[in-house]
């Protein structure tokens, strides 16, 4: 219950921050401007608007986990405001995971309202005809978020905002390049110390690339294999690391001398 009631709060202020809202219109705006191509046949221009479209959701929702997430732990603290939640039957756990769950309930909303523009953009463009297809891509989207806002939290508990917004960014960044660690670690090029710094790196850095379904989806003949085992793998990838890193958070916090 403390968890939910947690939720909802974190939910409710965070969708009162004006930089969130922005982010959000301003995605929303460029999804819409997506469909004002001309120049091209309309093949290329639905696929423009789908490459675009999923490419504006990803990145605006890279940055609402971002800032959300950056300021969890910070601006509870800063406004005193957690002395009192703490100072009632609620554990530290049950405080990490409100504002954890309550993070997600934001981002959830945003990519919500964001792919009801997308997809009503790109039904219209298709003589309104909806592709169902594309939510396979925002839902990878989602669950790459939950990893992103799960890295966000573990350096809130331990770093400023400033801090923790470069090096959750630089997580992200090196997450999304997993297919060029996996490359240079087993490349034959490498030495033995950089082909196992590669591999470190490959297996301990979140695989954000992972989550990139945008090809596939938008040029069907570029087909994933076995579509159920791939997006299976990569929900229980992503809900496994983020439970990891929630554990690594709470076990920090509760050690934590306030």
């Amino acid at each position: 219950m403390n968890i939910w009631v947690l939720a909802k709060t974190t939910l409710g202020e965070a969708l009162r921050k004006k930089i969130l809202n922005i982010f959000l219109l301003v995605a929303v705006a460029m999804i819409i401007f997506s469909v004002s191509f001309a120049y091209f046949t309309y093949r290329e221009e639905l696929t423009i608007i789908k490459s675009m479209g999923l490419g504006v959701i990803a990145l605006a929702g890279m940055f609402i986990a971002i800032i959300q997430g950056i300021n969890l732990v910070p601006a509870e603290i800063e406004r005193r405001t957690i002395f009192t939640i703490l100072s009632k039957p609620v554990r530290r756990y049950e405080f990490l995971m409100g504002k954890y769950f309550g993070s997600l309930l934001t981002i959830l909303v945003n990519l919500a309202l964001m792919s009801l523009v997308f997809l009503a953009m790109v039904t219209w463009k298709n003589h309104w005809h909806v592709d169902f297809n594309l939510l396979k891509g925002i839902v990878m989207i989602f669950f790459q978020l939950v990893i992103l806002g799960a890295v966000a939290l573990v350096f809130s508990v331990f770093t400023t905002p400033v801090i923790n917004f470069f090096l959750t960014t630089s997580v992200y960044i090196v997450g999304s390049m997993s297919d060029v660690t996996l490359a240079l670690a087993q490349s034959d090029k490498q030495s033995a110390i950089a082909k196992g710094f590669y591999w470190m790196l490959h297996n301990l850095v979140p695989q954000f690339a992972n989550f990139f379904v945008q090809n596939p989806l938008i040029h069907p003949e570029v087909a994933i294999q076995n579509e159920t085992i791939y997006y299976a793998q990569n929900i229980i990838y992503a809900v496994v690391y983020a439970s990891v890193l929630m554990i690594i958070a709470i076990l920090a916090f509760e050690k934590r001398d306030m």
